[in-house]
């Protein structure tokens, strides 16, 4: 693939250039690009549409596969992905709509010619309803947005773009399931120790998840922020979350907070986002889950993460004891990926859920 089409440096520019709008209520036609579009009350829409929309898919009703009947989502992944393709896919299939242009065909499309994301989104806006990105360049959806806004007041049918992962700036579908997550088992955020572990200076999920936390307006919660030294959360969220009253943590010592936590959400670090190899290597080992770790947390906690996962979870047979303890939810977490997806999806194509 032709580096020039990555657009990553123009892309950086349009975080601050371009601000979506809120969603303020109301998601039909919006771009979903970054959780601090919503507030409290859109969160709550979005956790309580995921739960109704669980129910009817597992009741197998029919009316669910007509809210976006007739729509086509163009799935745009420039990077590899697994859950957030699937899950995206999957969504919007069983709301009823369809799905083109699928995530391996970027590299065999006219950005292998170098053609740069304005374009392609532009192309792809002509003919989807909606896009479902991802990019290695942050600030790519914004830049997306940016494009597709003056696409839409070309053509007839508009066409919105919700962010499946933007460079190593935020991941805010992936946020919202984490937090529809949290809801589900532990019933409130209210009063909960949340522990992020691992790499917090890239890991785009817990970017996302830090906002969202702060920006639910629960009482009492404390988030815990645990990686190596050179892996600290931004200062960007870092300030944000404090800006909105979370009690913060900062610590590279696991064992100062791991008994006390109700949350415990680990993180891979990500070898793609390192330019050396040996400073990875440096880091890779330091926080490993294994069911050794977990037997240290409390009886109630629940273990998370993003997946994929490798050396921070230990060895394959770790891999499968932690799977079976009742405590891990990272497949229950997987499995609400799709959920929430559908109600963002349904929602932003204008569908009543």
């Amino acid at each position: 693939m032709n580096d020039a089409a990555l657009d990553v440096r123009p892309s950086a520019q349009f975080r601050h250039l371009y601000q979506p709008p809120k969603i303020a209520g109301d998601f039909a036609g919006k771009h979903i690009i970054t959780v601090e579009q919503f507030d409290k009350a859109d969160l709550d829409a979005v956790i309580q549409s995921a739960g109704t929309l669980r129910e009817r898919v597992l009741r197998r009703d029919g009316e669910v596969v007509r809210l976006c009947e007739g729509r086509i989502m163009a799935s745009l992944f420039y990077e590899a992905s697994t859950r957030t393709d699937m899950s995206f896919q999957a969504a919007m299939r069983r709301l009823g709509g369809s799905v083109v242009f699928g995530s391996n065909g970027v590299q065999f499309s006219s950005v292998y010619k170098g053609e740069n994301l304005a374009d392609t989104v532009r192309a792809a806006g002509c003919y989807a309803d909606l896009i479902a990105l991802r990019h290695p360049a942050e600030g790519s959806s914004f830049q997306a947005a940016y494009y597709l806004d003056k696409l839409n007041e070309r053509i007839e049918k508009p066409c919105v773009v919700v962010s499946g992962g933007d460079g190593i700036g935020e991941h805010p579908t992936q946020g919202l399931l984490d937090l529809f997550t949290i809801v589900d088992q532990k019933g409130s955020v209210d009063g909960l120790a949340i522990t992020l572990v691992g790499d917090l200076l890239y890991g785009r999920t817990v970017h996302s998840l830090a906002k969202l936390l702060a920006m639910f307006e629960a009482t009492g919660v404390k988030l815990c922020f645990v990686s190596p030294p050179s892996l600290k959360m931004p200062d960007t969220v870092l300030d944000f979350v404090q800006k909105h009253g979370i009690n913060v943590h900062e610590t590279s010592d696991l064992h100062e907070v791991l008994g006390q936590s109700d949350v415990v959400y680990w993180t891979r670090v990500q070898e793609e986002r390192f330019a050396r190899q040996a400073d990875y290597e440096a880091v890779r080992d330091m926080f490993v889950m294994t069911p050794a770790v977990l037997n240290q947390c409390k009886r109630d906690v629940i273990l998370m993460h993003p997946l994929p996962r490798k050396y921070e979870m230990g060895t394959y047979n770790d891999h499968d004891i932690l799977d079976q303890n009742p405590r891990s939810v990272y497949f229950q977490q997987m499995e609400n990926g799709m959920y929430v997806r559908m109600a963002l999806l349904a929602k932003v194509m204008g569908a009543d859920v």
